[in-house]
């Protein structure tokens, strides 16, 4: 196991500071809306919602972004330009549970794509190692987790801070640099990636 502390530090409690690029969120909630509640004539929809709850959440977006959202929203701070409207989450899994998940167990069957899981040599998937407790805000640590770069999402900013204030939301900890920088290298790279129509082939 890696040296968790050039790894990880705990995050700021509550709204003191800005969000993080690389922080790891328990108890965010996206509001899905329920299809069917959706007219045909858009000023008769009656707007449902599910919300879809995630255990873990880690931020992709920019710290730089986030943080002169943070000092325009919080700090009255630059210009309205530097609003963040959203930010960007990738989902986070317990590592064991997710390599156990029906969607993708048939990947992790092999040792060796399972290893490479592990390393971080598969493109699609990162995983990163158990968070001890003194890294952790809350005290508790966290497990090994697993993160899939197709499963990324969005949720408005002042709805995220207003859930962190009223203790919905709790801030963990951070990922530290270049495990951080790993991290979205890595998620960037999987998401520009380039289909092709047909692979090289040679005689």
């Amino acid at each position: 196991m890696g040296d968790p502390e050039k790894m990880f530090c705990p995050s700021p409690a509550g709204v003191s500071s800005a969000l993080r690029q690389g922080e790891v969120l328990s108890n965010a909630v996206e509001l899905q809306i329920v299809l069917d509640s959706i007219a045909e004539t858009a000023s008769e929809s009656t707007y449902e919602a599910d919300p879809i709850e995630h255990p873990l959440v880690i931020i992709v977006s920019q710290d730089c972004d986030l943080e002169q959202d943070f000092n325009f929203r919080f700090r009255n701070i630059g210009k309205q330009r530097h609003e963040l409207p959203s930010v960007l989450f990738c989902q986070a899994m317990q590592a064991e549970e997710f390599v156990k998940n029906p969607r993708q167990s048939s990947i992790f069957e092999s040792k060796t794509n399972l290893g490479h899981f592990q390393n971080n040599n598969d493109y699609r998937f990162h995983f990163i190692q158990a968070i001890p407790e003194e890294f952790d805000t809350l005290g508790r640590g966290l497990p090994e987790l697993a993160i899939e770069f197709k499963r990324y999402f969005s949720l408005p900013t002042g709805e995220v801070y207003h859930r962190i204030k009223l203790d919905h939301t709790q801030r963990r900890c951070r990922l530290k640099s270049p495990y951080l920088e790993h991290f979205c290298d890595r998620f960037h790279y999987f998401n520009n990636r380039i289909a092709l129509p047909e692979q090289y082939e040679s005689k």
